[in-house]
């Protein structure tokens, strides 16, 4: 079905003078090119690790005290040893997610299928506690190196310890001095529970619910969450409406 919902609560954004914050695990050279057709200024690339602003005028790192020595933050982590290592343990089971693991400066992206807890425990017993990898959710692209067997392809980043969505948001607000109580968010995924300490509120699209069907009793602990009746992008228009009373679904 067509619809322009999510287009008109976009303008609508726009003459509220409502700030939207892309947040993503694309670089930040790829968010440019969406804020820049939707007319933002801001975004949090990277899973978290940089927050860009003024059309990637100010660029901040938030990867608490990882220790790069005049690297970038994926260099850094290169040369640590940490991706050779769970390379080498999961073979057949984990490769580089190409081409989008091309061209970062802060996240190594991985798909496969791995337990990540057990790949953070692997990584902490072998010195690599600065570092965890996380589950971005299932992707479609694989290639002939894996394992045929593997019952899905789930995307996985490589990033600090510090580093995540929730505490990007954070330190946004820290940074800007924006209460609380000033901000939503709007996520579709089971990851993004974690930016409701963060928010005054956090929309979940339906579809978010109807891909993980256990990700439904966990929103029942946080009080200020909320499911859309819509997905994807007139989910998006849904949780806008309720921001500012219009209706664009």
């Amino acid at each position: 079905e067509y619809t322009a919902a999510a287009a008109q609560a976009i303008l609508a954004c726009h003459l509220h003078r409502i700030d939207v914050v892309l947040v993503s695990g694309r670089n930040r050279h790829q968010l440019h090119g969406d804020a820049r057709i939707l007319g933002f200024q801001n975004w949090i690339a990277e899973l978290g690790c940089q927050l860009v602003y003024d059309m990637g005028e100010t660029v901040v790192l938030n990867a608490g005290d990882f220790r790069t020595e005049g690297k970038t933050v994926w260099e850094a982590i290169a040369a640590s040893g940490a991706p050779a290592l769970l390379l080498k343990s999961y073979a057949g089971l984990l490769e580089y997610h190409l081409p989008w693991s091309q061209n970062r400066e802060c996240t190594h992206i991985f798909r496969g299928w791995i337990d990540t807890l057990e790949a953070n425990e692997l990584l902490a017993s072998e010195g690599y506690s600065d570092v965890k990898i996380i589950d971005n959710g299932e992707v479609k692209r694989r290639s002939e190196q894996l394992r045929a067997d593997i019952p899905e392809i789930h995307a996985y980043h490589l990033l600090p310890a510090a580093s995540s969505k929730a505490s990007a948001v954070r330190k946004d607000r820290e940074l800007r001095a924006i209460p609380k109580e000033a901000t939503i968010a709007i996520g579709d995924s089971a990851s993004d529970l974690a930016l409701a300490p963060e928010v005054g509120a956090l929309f979940l699209v339906k579809n978010a619910i109807t891909e993980n069907s256990g990700l439904l009793a966990a929103v029942k602990d946080y009080p200020n969450v909320f499911v859309t009746n819509h997905s994807m992008g007139a989910g998006w228009a849904e949780a806008i409406h309720y921001l500012i009373g219009r209706k664009y679904v």
